[in-house]
């Protein structure tokens, strides 16, 4: 058992049966009820479940895991119902990204009347929370367990819920928990959290301190990829860690244009978000590499490009989009957009509805025009 990796540790542990920890840890924090969120298969899938007799012999639990992946506002409204009616002092959350997120913001929306909830999502207003708040990620990607904000999607539009509130009491991050997810989970979980330090390394956004936690990221994560789809109990160990770190470093620095456009393409298509990922950031890596000396790039993108190409196995800055699109094939990823269902025409209207936040972080600006160029490159 070790301290959650990063140059200034929050509170937490890592390691290898460190789910184990958990009534400790709920016995530290003098909790008497607690709201256990979890995904719908992962929880007994992941070997989770082995932990909830110990929970119940120390504290009142109640379990809740009825709602849909990519966290939508009516399964929040239902998840604060269910909340309000057993009032915990604690929730904790056992999952991929989506359970993180869901109990980050019921924990956030508790003291609300339900009829506020999607105004308060879509206004990003989060007052305070009250219940303490731990995090158990099953998946090596969302890094969700290390930001400060989360995704909910009223309809087909995406709003990120942002406030120090929504960061854990604690986190857990076993790696063992990773290790029975699908190879194409762990494929699309891992690929997101690569995408999530390469933007973070090139974002505007980006700080000392967020390229320090990005570089540690792929320097975990590139390597043990392959393996740890393939059950290499060492790998998932690093993959777990990498995610980890990608979220300490977009925690700081947020994401740019490869999560702009996925969303779209994962609420239109239903094409699973770290895929969705994938398809276009090796493209946007291409752009920033011919680009660099363009009217408006950053002062540092030179750099951080060569960094970056470093880092993922490229010989030049010219070479990362391949290496990036490489990678992803590695993994079993379908990088064509024809391939994985997407009608050409509907290019254009995910050129105009991109995540203009996301985007706006980009170092590089691209334009309604640019953004279709560079997807009918994709398709």
């Amino acid at each position: 058992m070790q301290p959650l990796p990063g140059e200034d540790p929050r509170p937490g542990v890592y390691g290898p049966q460190t789910l184990d920890e958990l009534p400790r840890v709920i016995r530290e924090l003098g909790l008497a009820r607690v709201l256990l969120v979890t995904g719908k298969g992962s929880f007994q899938a992941s070997g989770a479940s082995r932990v909830l007799p110990a929970l119940r012999a120390s504290v009142e639990v109640a379990v809740w895991s009825d709602f849909s992946p990519n966290t939508d506002v009516d399964d929040l409204v239902g998840g604060v119902r269910v909340a309000q009616g057993f009032q915990p002092d604690g929730i904790i959350a056992v999952g991929g990204g989506s359970v993180l997120d869901m109990a980050k913001l019921i924990a956030a929306f508790l003291e609300l009347d339900a009829a506020d909830i999607p105004a308060a999502v879509r206004n990003n207003t989060v007052n305070r929370r009250s219940p303490a708040l731990v995090l158990v990620p099953t998946t090596s990607g969302s890094g969700s367990e290390a930001t400060h904000f989360a995704v909910a999607y009223i309809g087909p539009e995406k709003f990120s819920v942002a406030s120090p509130d929504l960061l854990p009491d604690f986190v857990i991050l076993d790696p063992d928990l990773t290790g029975s997810a699908s190879r194409y989970q762990k494929a699309t979980s891992v690929i997101d959290a690569i995408a999530q330090a390469v933007e973070s390394h090139w974002a505007r956004g980006a700080t000392t301190a967020s390229r320090s936690f990005a570089r540690a990221a792929l320097r975990d994560l590139v390597p043990a990829a392959p393996a740890y789809l393939d059950g290499d109990g060492s790998a998932g160990a690093h993959a777990a860690r990498g995610s980890y770190l990608a979220g300490r470093a977009i925690d700081l620095s947020k994401t740019t244009g490869a999560h702009a456009l996925a969303y779209g393409l994962t609420r239109r298509h239903g094409i699973s978000h770290g895929h969705a990922v994938a398809t276009t950031l090796g493209a946007f890596a291409r752009r920033h590499a011919e680009l660099t000396t363009a009217p408006g790039a950053s002062a540092d993108l030179a750099r951080d490009l060569a960094d970056i190409a470093e880092l993922v196995g490229a010989d030049d800055p010219l070479e990362i989009g391949a290496r990036l699109d490489a990678l992803a094939a590695d993994l079993g990823l379908e990088l064509k957009l024809r391939e994985l269902g997407v009608p050409h025409d509907d290019l254009t209207v995910m050129a105009h509805a991109v995540n203009t936040e996301r985007l706006g972080n980009n170092p590089l600006a691209f334009h309604e025009d640019d953004l279709l160029a560079l997807l009918q490159e994709c398709w």
